[in-house]
C-alpha cells in the first residue's frame, strides 16, 4: 500500500510538472508567435550604424587658453594642434573666450579640437586669409581654391567637440559673391550660384572645365583648375577631405561663406548633436559628398540653403573621378531650413544609394523631400528608405523626384532612380503638388513605393510623368484616399518652386 500511494503521488507530481512545461512552452511560443520584427529599415540603418569605425583619442590633453587682447590666435591654435598630434595625439582643450582666427585651422590625425562652452572660434571672414589654395570640390567639380576656415586632408581619427561656437563671419566679404554687387540682403535663388553674381565668371569657368571629358581617374593638384587669389569662389566653413574616422559633435556652426559642413571623400563620419545657424547664399547644414559610413543624428539645422545635401560629384568631372555616396543614416534631427529639407543631388554624378531618413521634423520648407538630377549628370540615386517624417509646409512638393533640374548645359547622361520607400509622412501645407514624379522618356523613374502619406492640405494632389512600378499605399492628399496606382500625365508639368 505505501509503495502503491508513493506511486500515485510521483504520478501526481510529473503530471503537474507535465502541465506547468506544457504551459510554459505555450507562453513562449505565444510570445514569440506575436512578437513583431524589426522594421527592415531599422536593421539596415543599425547594420550601417555598428559598422562605423569610431574615433579614440589618446588621454594627453593639451590646454589652450584666450589671448588677453585682440591679437590673432590662429598660431596659438595651430600649435596647440600640431604639438598633441606629434606627441602622438589626444585632446587639444581650447577653453572659454573669444579666439581671432586670421586663416585655416588645420586639423591632424588622432586630434580632438574640443571647445569648451565658451569658447568661441571667431574667424577673419577675409577672402584672402584663406589662401594658398588646397584641393576640394566645388558644387562637385575638382578644384584648387580656398581653404576651408577648418580643413583636413588625408587625416585619420579626427574630431571637432564641444559646446563652443565656430563663427566664419562670412557676413564681412566672401557672404557677398555669392550675391548681386551692392546687395545686402540674401534672397534663395536670386543669389548664390542661380543668379547673376560676383562669383558667375569663376562658376562658369569651372563648369566648362569640369564638363570636359578626362580619362585619368586620379588627377594630380597642379592638373585641377586654380582658382585663387583675384577669384571669388566662395569656400565651405568646415571641410575634411580624404579622412577616416571622423567625428564632429556638439558644436554650433555660424555663418558660413558657403557649405557649412562638407565631408569629401571620407569614411566613418559622425554628425552628432551639432546646431548649424547659417542664412547665406548656398548655405546647406552638411553636405556628405563621395563618402560612405556616415551618420547624422540629433541635429539643428537653420540654414539659408538645403538642411541636408547628399552629393557625389557633377557631370563629365564626377564620372570621372566615380566615387558614389552611400551608406548615409539621418535620423531624429531639426530641419529648419530656407530652402529644402532632405536632398539628394543635384551633383550625383558618382552615384547614391543605401540612405535612410528617420525621424526628422521639416518646418517651413521649398521642398520637403527632394531628389534632384539632370540629363548633364549621369549617376544614379537608388535604394532610398524614408520613414517617420512630420513637415509644417512646403511652398513646393512635398515628395519631388526631379530629372530636370536647371542648369543643364546641353549632355545626354540621364541619371537612374530606382528603388525608394517612403513610409509615415505628414504634411500639414503645400503649396504646389503633393506628390511630383518628374521622369525621362529614355530613363524612366521606377520602383517608388509610398505607404502612409498623408497631406492635409495641397494646392494640387500629384503629378507623374515618365515613371513605372510607382505605387501608393494608404497615401491621403486633401483628405482623399489615392489609388494604390496614379495615372501618368500626358504632357510635362512644371514645379516652379526651388
Amino acid at each position: 500500500m505505501k509503495i502503491s500511494s508513493r506511486l500515485r503521488s510521483l504520478s501526481s507530481s510529473i503530471r503537474l510538472l507535465w502541465g506547468c512545461a506544457l504551459i510554459s512552452f505555450m507562453t513562449v511560443s505565444c510570445n514569440t508567435q506575436t512578437e513583431e520584427k524589426p522594421h527592415p529599415m531599422e536593421v539596415a540603418m543599425e547594420r550601417i550604424v555598428q559598422s562605423i569605425r569610431t574615433t579614440q583619442f589618446a588621454d594627453r590633453v593639451i590646454e589652450v587658453n584666450a589671448l588677453d587682447d585682440e591679437s590673432d590666435a590662429l598660431l596659438l591654435l595651430q600649435e596647440a594642434i600640431d604639438t598633441c598630434h606629434a606627441q602622438g595625439g589626444g585632446t587639444v582643450l581650447v577653453h572659454g573666450g573669444e579666439y581671432l582666427l586670421n586663416g585655416t585651422l588645420h586639423l591632424r590625425s588622432n586630434v580632438c579640437l574640443r571647445l569648451e562652452e565658451e569658447a568661441l572660434l571667431l574667424f577673419s571672414g577675409r577672402g584672402d586669409d584663406f589662401l594658398p589654395v588646397v584641393r576640394s570640390r566645388w558644387e562637385g567639380t575638382e578644384v584648387m581654391g580656398r581653404s576651408a576656415m577648418i580643413y583636413a586632408r588625408n587625416a585619420e581619427n579626427v574630431a571637432i567637440c564641444g559646446k563652443g561656437v565656430i563663427d566664419a563671419q562670412a557676413g564681412r566679404e566672401m557672404a557677398a559673391w555669392g550675391m548681386k554687387p551692392g546687395e545686402t540682403d540674401f534672397e534663395e535663388n536670386v543669389f548664390g550660384t542661380h543668379g547673376e553674381t560676383i562669383e558667375m565668371a569663376d562658376v562658369n569657368r569651372l563648369r566648362a572645365w569640369g564638363g570636359e571629358q578626362r580619362s585619368e581617374r586620379q588627377l594630380p593638384d597642379s592638373a585641377l583648375l586654380t582658382m585663387g587669389e583675384g577669384t571669388f569662389l566662395r569656400p565651405c566653413c568646415i571641410e575634411l577631405h580624404s579622412c577616416n574616422r571622423v567625428l564632429i559633435e556638439g558644436v554650433t556652426v555660424r555663418n558660413s561663406p558657403f557649405w557649412c559642413l562638407h565631408p569629401l571623400f571620407c569614411q566613418d563620419v559622425i554628425v552628432r548633436g551639432v546646431t548649424i545657424d547659417s542664412h547665406y547664399p548656398n548655405n546647406d547644414g552638411c553636405d556628405p559628398e563621395s563618402s560612405r559610413r556616415v551618420l547624422i543624428e540629433d541635429c539643428l539645422f537653420r540654414t539659408g540653403d538645403d538642411a541636408v545635401a547628399i552629393k557625389a560629384g557633377r557631370d563629365a568631372d564626377g564620372r570621372r573621378v566615380g566615387r558614389p555616396s552611400e551608406q548615409i543614416v539621418i535620423r531624429r534631427c531639426d530641419f529648419q531650413s530656407e530652402c529644402n529639407g532632405l536632398c539628394i543631388g543635384s551633383e550625383m554624378s558618382g552615384g547614391v544609394s543605401d540612405v535612410y531618413m528617420d525621424s526628422v521634423q521639416i518646418g517651413s520648407v521649398k521642398n520637403a523631400l527632394l531628389f534632384k538630377s539632370n540629363k548633364d549628370r549621369g549617376g544614379y540615386i537608388r535604394n532610398v528608405w524614408v520613414r517617420n517624417i512630420d513637415i509644417r509646409s512646403t511652398a513646393g512638393a512635398v515628395l519631388r523626384f526631379e530629372n530636370n533640374y536647371f542648369g543643364y548645359r546641353g549632355g545626354n547622361f540621364p541619371a537612374q532612380y530606382e528603388d525608394f520607400h517612403i513610409e509615415n509622412v505628414h504634411a500639414a501645407r503645400c503649396g504646389s503638388f503633393a506628390i511630383y514624379y518628374d521622369g525621362l522618356a529614355e530613363m524612366p523613374m521606377q520602383c517608388i513605393a509610398v505607404d502612409s502619406l498623408v497631406v492635409d492640405s495641397a494646392a494640387l494632389p500629384y503629378y507623374l510623368y515618365h515613371t513605372r512600378q510607382c505605387s501608393f499605399a494608404r497615401t491621403w492628399v486633401n483628405g482623399s484616399l489615392l489609388p494604390d496606382s496614379l495615372p501618368q500625365s500626358e504632357t510635362r508639368q512644371s514645379c516652379e518652386v526651388w
